[in-house]
C-alpha cells in the first residue's frame, strides 16, 4: 500500500501517516497524526498505550480487534473510529492501513494512515436533522389542518379535535400524520354537495384509514 503524504486539504479534512514495527513495538507517526491527537509534532512517544488512551471507549474493543487480524495476517483493514482529542471534542476518523511481511511470511510492519472525516460525518448529521426537521414541521402543519376540519365539522375546540384523532389514530393502528393525510385529501367539497357528504367522507375517513392504508 502506498501511504499518502500528510495533508490538510480545503474540506478540512486531515491526513496522518503511522508506521508502527511489531518486532521493535515502536511507533512513527507523520506531524498530522501528533496534531490528530492534540499534540505538537514530537512532544509525546507514540505508542499502543497513547493510541488506547485517545480511543474512544465504545470503539476499543473494535479497534483491538482489526488490529489483532491485521498482525496476524498483514492483510489490508479500514476502520471507523473516534480519537479523544486531547485538545478537542472527539474527532471522528478513518483508519486505513496492511501489513509488510518478511521473506518467511511474517508480519514485520503495520502501515497506514488516518482521515479525519469528522467534518463531513457533522455536515451530513446536521443536513439530516435539518431532513427531520422540515419532515416535522410538514407533519405538523398537515395534523393541523386536520384538526381544523374537525372542529369546523363537529363543532369541537383543539384540544378535543387533536384528543379525536389520536384516538381513532389508535384505533386504526395508523399514524397520525398518515390519517391526517386522509382526512386533508377527503376535505374538499364539489360545489353544490350538501354538507352531508363531508361528514360522510370524514367518517369514513377516521375509521377506514386503518385499511386504506
Amino acid at each position: 500500500m502506498e501511504l499518502p503524504p500528510q495533508s490538510t486539504d480545503n474540506t478540512g479534512e486531515v491526513t496522518g501517516v503511522f508506521v508502527h514495527r511489531l518486532a521493535e513495538d515502536t511507533w512513527w507517526w507523520s506531524d498530522e497524526m501528533y496534531r490528530l491527537h492534540g499534540y505538537e509534532p514530537d512532544a509525546v512517544t507514540p505508542s499502543n498505550r497513547l493510541l488506547r488512551k485517545h480511543q474512544h471507549p465504545d470503539d476499543v474493543d473494535r479497534i483491538d480487534a482489526v488490529l489483532a487480524t491485521a498482525r496476524e495476517t498483514g492483510d489490508p483493514f479500514a476502520c471507523y473510529h473516534r480519537i479523544l482529542d486531547a485538545a478537542a471534542p472527539a474527532l471522528k476518523v478513518v483508519a486505513v492501513g496492511d501489513g509488510r511481511l518478511d521473506d518467511e511470511g511474517v508480519v514485520v510492519t503495520l502501515r497506514g494512515f488516518y482521515i479525519d472525516v469528522t467534518a463531513p460525518v457533522t455536515q451530513e448529521a446536521n443536513e439530516a436533522a435539518e431532513r427531520d426537521i422540515e419532515r416535522a414541521r410538514a407533519t405538523q402543519a398537515t395534523i393541523d389542518q386536520a384538526r381544523g376540519i374537525l372542529m369546523a365539522l363537529y363543532g369541537i375546540d383543539a384540544d378535543l379535535a387533536f384528543r379525536v384523532l389520536r384516538r381513532h389514530s389508535q384505533h386504526t393502528n395508523t399514524k397520525m400524520r398518515d390519517l391526517a393525510e386522509v382526512i386533508v385529501a377527503a376535505a374538499p367539497n364539489t360545489p353544490g354537495e350538501p354538507q352531508t357528504g363531508l361528514h360522510k367522507r370524514i367518517t369514513r375517513a377516521l375509521y377506514e384509514a386503518g385499511q386504506e392504508m
